[in-house]
């Protein structure tokens, strides 16, 4: 059978882009096939975004949201407020239900468990270990085959890792305070050549998500991670008596080079995409743009399918980058800098890239000067 889209990949953005396909009744009369090796019934990873509040959020299946954070550096440790936004926690596992469940209320969608081996696009075929399915207008790509990561190690550009490992715990005694998160604890060991922090995601006062999070460019043996986020909850946090609920365990690829680009019929979508912001490693509010500007392109027979972004934020993000991969400014200096100088609020609007160039010169203003310069040199020359 020929359909007439297939997307690969059951993930954030495989699945946003369907839903928003149907809500969108892009599939009155075509049809969709999804195709995902997993069922999609694990609770493999947690999305967590800020936002002002807005209509289609409410819909959405969250599980928390904060008013207040606080941030850790070596010197300091501050709580805000976090208005005009609000910080958001979503599981994998009740986004996979609540879209599914959206889909198979449409016999114009059909969800296929397979693994997707190679795609031929002069054909508009796409193979997988079972069979071969055919596709009549796009194909849209969410997943990434081990080769074309390889092909990012760019000497032009920076490649690294975001890489996290957590725990869901659960404490005899009261111990979070479920009406703020810490968003950035940076009173842990630095990791040469990038970031590492740690933040926790509050659910009551006796459950919360713990989670040791690094950027740099070498992965870790498991064993490590466990090591830094059991003494982070035992030494920082001063929990010793506390249950494993779930255990979490990821990686994301945080580059300024392009991973895929449009190759005719097929569509790049998700992290292939350019949605993971470099700096930040955040993707859930920029996939859920780019799903929309795809979406209108698709009604409207435009085609204009590739991110839209700032060139601007573009070269902050490859400045940051720079300093990170090549050590010129450890990132607990950086980050702790502007963490420290700048409210909350004003650096999670530059990071949405909502600021102004005189609001961007400010925050610029409060991080190590001559790492900076140094990078921005690099990148223009």
């Amino acid at each position: 059978m020929r359909y007439d889209y297939i997307i690969g990949g059951a993930g954030l953005a495989g699945l946003t882009l369907a839903w928003q396909m149907v809500e969108n009744d892009l599939l009155e009369d075509r049809n969709l096939l999804i195709i995902d090796a997993d069922k999609k019934e694990t609770n493999d990873r947690t999305w967590s975004f800020w936002s002002k509040p807005e209509l289609w959020i409410g819909d959405l299946p969250i599980s928390q949201s904060w008013g207040k954070a606080v941030v850790k550096g070596e010197d300091f440790d501050l709580s805000q407020n976090l208005k005009p936004y609000r910080y958001y926690k979503i599981e994998g596992i009740d986004y996979y239900k609540f879209v599914l469940d959206k889909l198979k209320k449409n016999s114009q969608v059909t969800f296929i468990q397979d693994l997707i081996t190679s795609e031929n696009e002069e054909e508009k075929s796409i193979n997988t270990q079972q069979s071969t399915y055919y596709y009549k207008s796009y194909f849209f790509k969410s997943y990434f085959f081990p080769d074309e990561i390889a092909a990012l190690a760019n000497p032009k550009k920076h490649f690294i890792w975001q890489h996290f490992y957590g725990w869901k715990i659960k404490t005899k005694q009261n111990r979070f305070n479920p009406d703020e998160f810490t968003y950035m604890d940076m009173q842990v060991p630095e990791v040469e050549g990038g970031l590492s922090f740690a933040y926790t995601l509050p659910e009551s006062q006796k459950i919360s998500l713990v989670e040791y999070t690094l950027f740099s460019a070498d992965l870790w043996k498991k064993e490590s991670y466990e090591k830094h986020l059991k003494n982070y909850i035992e030494s920082n946090l001063e929990i010793s008596d506390y249950e494993i609920i779930e255990v979490e365990f990821n990686k994301i690829p945080m580059t300024n080079s392009i991973f895929v680009k449009r190759s005719k019929s097929i569509i790049p979508i998700g992290t292939l995409a350019g949605t993971v912001k470099p700096s930040t490693g955040y993707s859930f509010m920029r996939n859920y743009k780019h799903v929309q500007q795809i979406v209108e392109s698709l009604k409207s027979g435009q085609e204009d399918f590739a991110l839209k972004e700032s060139s601007r934020f573009r070269f902050y993000d490859e400045v940051l980058m720079n300093v990170l991969h090549t050590g010129k400014s450890s990132g607990h200096e950086v980050f702790g800098s502007m963490y420290k100088r700048n409210k909350l609020t004003q650096l999670l609007k530059f990071l949405n890239e909502e600021t102004n160039l005189l609001e961007d010169i400010k925050i610029m203003n409060t991080v190590p000067k001559w790492p900076f310069i140094k990078a921005v040199a690099e990148e223009l020359f």
